[in-house]
């Protein structure tokens, strides 16, 4: 048994999650089942300095009508499980934002590359811009369960080339925590790690403190086109801790069959690994997953639906068994609207990957099946992720004998109330901001009568207006944005 993968004595103890538990059994069938179809069925590799990697780490390459086929030996792949790091740190700008990502200390983080925008001051929908960008990295900054940032938007205002670079200009400026995010191609990582570069104050700093994580998604199924690979290959020889962001869809884009998609999930994931380790031992890897159904009713790729939450989950379990950290969407909605469907599809599915041993939930945010993003939902879901935290983190039996002897103290018919014990418990409780816990009096003299979304609205612009994230040196802002000048003329005389 290689050295990444978790013997059973280390699940013992894991949370009960009933059918989407997986058994050390399961869980070892599953990766045969994977290093299977890497050998057997194989990659399409559309990127020839990766096929020559691949190649050159003993893969065999079959090449047909142009197209190259790569298949990887199961020893090939376990050897770069081992060599990749099982204890990251996400940076962030400033110390205060680092953390490391593993199993069973879940943190969260918003759902990414949304087109349109739920305006908090209209309630209306609308393509986003720039500012929208801007305005949403400064509100994730200031929400304390999101670990990293997110690009949220996908800005309408902006070149499709320069999406990525004006997003990342946007959420530098507004925000200090570590900057999860994809780059369309090496051309624009190149761009986004020089920003990175002058934001953190030098070349050797950013290097020993990487605040950017970029991702490398597969195209399912199991393709890897020639921009991905191109990104991998940049983000992992300049030392960036790279996703590999999986986003298979069960009856569309992969087996109608859970364990089907699972196991080719799998296989994307482990194979998008190996081509990173190959391109730089070592380098941090976290397996990441957008997985859910294809509704074949209706064809949409429904996010919310609570295959998501089973896909992800096992996924989980899977990165877990190698000491990897994994990145889930789990709570993403298919409701058009922040109403009631929202609150059940994210606490669903988000508390069933946090159960599972996700490190990095990602989906806060997200309507329309992430077609959409919606402030106030970030802000209804940010209250639930401080509760699911409280619900897997926090382990009751702790205090059973100071628990005892207040049972002792304070005997039968007293009360607990101005005991000393319950005084100092009082923050470790669970709080309710946009949640209600008033009385209905209470409630509609603070509220008015308005619902949780409509707070939640009026709550994300104040937070907005108010919030001052920690700035940048002098003078930066305006490198950064000569920069993007440069880039977009480059790409304007490129086009003529």
């Amino acid at each position: 048994m290689h050295q990444g993968i978790q013997t059973e004595s280390q699940f013992r103890g894991s949370p009960l999650l009933g059918g989407l538990r997986l058994s050390r059994r399961q869980k070892e069938r599953i990766h045969q089942s994977a290093l299977a179809v890497m050998q057997k069925v194989g990659l399409k590799v559309a990127c020839a300095e990766a096929v020559e990697l691949f190649h050159g780490g003993g893969a065999a390459v079959d090449i047909k009508s142009g197209e190259s086929l790569v298949r990887l030996k199961p020893s090939l792949v376990e050897d770069c499980i081992d060599q990749t790091p099982k204890d990251a740190t996400y940076y962030g700008r400033i110390p205060e934002h680092d953390f490391k990502p593993r199993a069973g200390k879940v943190v969260f983080a918003a759902f990414g590359q949304c087109v349109n925008i739920l305006d908090p001051a209209t309630g209306g929908r609308r393509a986003s811009t720039k500012n929208d960008m801007a305005a949403s990295a400064r509100l994730q900054d200031a929400l304390p369960h999101l670990s990293t940032i997110a690009r949220t938007l996908s800005p309408g205002d902006c070149l499709p080339e320069a999406h990525a670079l004006h997003c990342m200009d946007a959420i530098i400026r507004n925000s200090a925590k570590h900057i999860s995010g994809g780059a369309a191609d090496k051309r624009s990582l190149d761009m986004i790690i020089q920003m990175m570069e002058t934001a953190a104050g030098g070349k050797t700093i950013f290097k020993e403190r990487p605040f950017y994580s970029p991702s490398f998604c597969p195209t399912s199924p199991l393709t890897f086109g020639r921009d991905g690979c191109e990104v991998a290959i940049c983000a992992a020889r300049c030392g960036l801790p790279t996703v590999v962001m999986i986003m298979p869809l069960a009856g569309g884009t992969a087996p109608v069959h859970l364990m089907g998609t699972l196991v080719q999930g799998l296989a994307e994931q482990l194979g998008g690994l190996v081509l990173t380790q190959l391109a730089r031992r070592h380098s941090p890897i976290t397996l990441g997953s957008a997985a859910t159904i294809m509704d074949l009713k209706t064809g949409i790729g429904a996010m919310g639906a609570p295959e998501s939450g089973m896909i992800n989950g096992c996924l989980a379990q899977m990165a877990a068994f190698y000491n990897l950290p994994s990145r889930v969407a789990c709570g993403v909605s298919d409701a058009c609207l922040p109403d009631a469907q929202i609150g059940y599809e994210f606490c669903l599915n988000a508390f069933s990957a946090a159960l599972a041993g996700a490190a990095i939930v990602f989906a806060g945010g997200a309507l329309e099946s992430g077609l959409t993003h919606s402030p106030a939902k970030l802000l209804l879901d940010h209250e639930m992720m401080g509760h699911i935290r409280q619900m897997v983190s926090h382990a009751p039996f702790d205090d059973l004998d100071v628990a005892l002897s207040e049972i002792s103290e304070i005997g039968p018919g007293n009360s607990y109330l101005m005991h000393p014990h319950t005084m100092a418990g009082m923050r470790a409780q669970s709080r309710g901001s946009l949640f209600n816990r008033d009385p209905r009096e209470t409630w509609l003299e603070r509220t008015t009568g308005k619902t949780a979304d409509q707070l939640a609205d009026k709550s994300a612009l104040n937070i907005i207006e108010r919030h001052h994230p920690v700035p940048l040196a002098p003078g930066v802002e305006a490198q950064i944005a000569e920069m993007l000048r440069e880039f977009e003329a480059r790409l304007g005389a490129a086009k003529r």
